[in-house]
């Protein structure tokens, strides 16, 4: 049925009455009587197909004339407080334009799209924008441009006494220019290439936090039988316990910085300045921790230096100064002037310098490095460190003058409240105010912060998503997400699991239907737990929408599933797999990544040779064998299982049984 929307006759109109209302009344003023949830407002894209709540507030009684593209549509009357109306179902297209009209106020949004609305929540790989530092994007931003792709970023927020009724904030922007720098990465590509398949204009509610634990996004309800999170919830009600927390964290957090400041030789005796003869320091290799050259575990000040030759062509030129990651902080200054800081380890470091910081000839770089714990510290491995020109780079790497600013008798306390693990926060200002949105789905990336607990995780994950969904009042709403990918220092004992353990209970999701989960197995990077190839993730994401969702069949998502493992004779085992053919993404049929078990405790590895829907395991005495393991490590760098999309096969853990007739093969 085609919509009083898409009427032609009415842009005209919808256009003239625009720009008279911009000139006029476009902008709320101060004194504003009626105002609009955040997620309504300019550039935005609601739901195709389907009534659309728009939620406002007003201060007094009101009677409010609604206008779509110049047609009044309806004339609603409010009292004061919070107030509804349904915008009528609306097939994809645009743009349109949205007006309100009391007897003393006018409210245009302009530029509204119709099509498939997704929300994309979970914590920092989802909130990883096209613009952070490091990232490999700049041509994706400078070329990019897709009016038919929208994002509204719902601002960071918590609530401890119950679910607020609009989010703090937000924005819409639209997929061009500099805007595409604050995208989500992953949303940005899932949308880019579902609007390509589609033909439907898309858009991503961003609605993720970084370091957010999974109770952080899940009800009060959904934690009843949790009596450690609810005693939290709990504590949480009383404004003056969080009050008290955080002020205390605030001050230990400045008191350690402070002492260590007050005693840091290198900051009393000027070790940033150029005019300093370090010739008698000793040396280390950067990239590296000093942990793991000889200098002992601290948590306090290290300084760097090192020396550089400029051209006079560079030194007129703007530059991008590149320290791959740093553990744990760092004061970075060139020719005795601070150009940057990082309070913490995770971020790649990249400082711009400005034309003219650089001087011809000679220049000097001097790094204040900040442990705060007793652990590994210092410059991780196999990042950039580099000063980056339009046409040229100086390397940075190697050998370093070093010599410590002062240890610390103690590590940096940690803080006893954190905004992004608390039960229930985000859930209650984040997600609940998005309640009436008709959303078309949901895709998530989360699970780094649970690592430590997956136990918890594989019973809470399918419980936060049967919440989400009757939160949406869409049982069957369908939830797309991310399998942790490979991170971490390979291991070569296959009994060490780390990180697999939490992909295991990531798949607890999949036993709710309309659920499905990519593999990210093969993208990570060993030393970032922020790998910079979100583009194949988001494409992965997408053709797991456009199967499941949309309905087309020939667009694969998944690697093999390892589902049986069957004893088939004295000292052979086959594993067998779905969605076949297999194959491998090395040069021959030779499968790596598999392990075995008699106690389940205690793995050896074992090559595996490939068939089109199985792999066969020689080993020397199966009937010992209980357990097959695949991929089962956080950095599983032997896994060289496939499908002929070049998908990787699932982590898997298997008991051995005698038969596999009743399994899918």
């Amino acid at each position: 049925m085609k919509s009083l929307l898409n009427s032609k006759s009415t842009l005209a109109a919808s256009v003239i009455l625009a720009v008279y209302l911009s000139i006029v009344l476009a902008v709320f003023s101060a004194d504003a009587k009626i105002t609009l949830a955040p997620q309504f407002a300019d550039n935005m894209l609601l739901p195709r197909d389907t009534v659309n709540i728009v939620q406002g507030y007003t201060d007094s009684h009101e009677r409010i004339k609604i206008s779509v593209d110049g047609v009044q549509l309806q004339t609603i009357e409010v009292q004061q407080g919070a107030w509804q109306f349904t915008l009528p179902v609306t097939a994809a297209g645009g743009p349109h334009t949205l007006s309100l009209q009391t007897q003393s106020q006018i409210i245009v949004l302009n530029n509204i799209l119709f099509g498939d609305l997704w929300l994309a929540s979970g914590q920092s790989n989802m909130e990883y924008t096209l613009g952070t530092p490091g990232s490999d994007y700049q041509s994706e931003i400078a070329s990019a441009n897709f009016p038919q792709i929208r994002q509204f970023r719902v601002a960071r927020n918590a609530a401890y006494q119950g679910p607020l009724t609009t989010v703090a904030k937000g924005q819409w922007l639209t997929a061009k220019g500099e805007a595409l720098k604050e995208f989500s990465a992953v949303g940005y590509f899932f949308a880019k290439h579902l609007q390509e398949q589609t033909g439907v204009p898309i858009g991503i509610i961003n609605n993720a936090y970084a370091g957010a634990r999974i109770q952080a996004w899940v009800s009060e309800q959904a934690l009843a039988n949790y009596p450690a999170e609810l005693k939290l919830i709990a504590r949480n009600k009383l404004a003056s316990n969080i009050e008290q927390l955080v002020s205390g964290d605030k001050d230990q957090h400045q008191q350690w910085q402070q002492a260590l400041a007050a005693s840091d030789l290198g900051l009393r005796d000027g070790w940033f300045t150029e005019q300093l003869n370090d010739d008698q320091w000793p040396q280390l290799s950067v990239p590296g921790y000093w942990t793991n050259q000889g200098q002992e575990a601290f948590s306090g000040s290290m300084w760097f230096r090192r020396s550089f030759m400029v051209s006079a062509e560079q030194a007129a030129q703007s530059a991008s100064l590149e320290l791959g990651r740093i553990v744990d902080q760092d004061d970075v200054y060139i020719n005795g002037q601070l150009v940057g800081s990082t309070p913490y380890q995770y971020p790649q470091r990249v400082y711009a310098l400005r034309a003219g910081v650089l001087k011809a000839g000679l220049n000097q770089i001097s790094v204040r490095v900040v442990s705060h714990h007793v652990s590994h510290a210092g410059f991780v491995s196999a990042k950039p460190y580099q000063l980056r020109f339009d046409d040229s780079h100086i390397a940075l790497s190697g050998l370093w003058r070093y010599q410590v600013g002062y240890r610390m008798s103690s590590p940096l306390p940690a803080p006893s409240f954190k905004t992004n693990e608390q039960p229930a926060g985000l859930y209650n200002a984040m997600l609940a105010p998005l309640a009436n949105t008709q959303i078309k789905g949901i895709i998530w990336y989360q699970g780094e912060s649970n690592a430590d607990d997956p136990a918890i995780y594989q019973r809470l994950f399918p419980a936060m998503i049967t919440k989400w969904r009757t939160l949406f009042a869409q049982p069957k709403l369908p939830f797309l997400y991310v399998q942790l990918p490979n991170y971490l220092d390979a291991q070569h004992d296959p009994s060490i699991v780390g990180w697999a353990d939490i992909r295991a209970a990531q798949t607890s999701g999949l036993s709710l239907p309309n659920t499905a989960m990519v593999s990210a197995i093969d993208l990570g990077e060993w030393n970032d737990i922020h790998p910079k190839d979100k583009a194949t993730v988001g494409k992965r994401l997408s053709n797991a929408a456009l199967q499941t969702v949309y309905n087309q069949a020939d667009m694969a998502y998944r690697g093999p599933v390892l589902n049986c493992a069957e004893r088939v004779s004295d000292n052979k085992i086959k594993v067998h797999s779905e969605f076949s053919p297999l194959a491998t993404s090395g040069p021959d049929n030779k499968v790596q990544g598999f392990a075995i078990s008699e106690d389940n405790l205690k793995y050896h590895w074992v090559e595996g040779e490939l068939h089109p829907s199985y792999v066969s395991l020689q080993v020397k005495n199966s009937n010992n064998v209980a357990y097959i393991s695949y991929a089962w490590q956080s950095n599983p760098t032997r896994a060289n299982l496939s499908n002929s999309h070049k998908l990787p096969a699932y982590p898997a853990k298997l008991r051995v049984t005698p038969s596999c007739k009743n399994v899918s093969k």
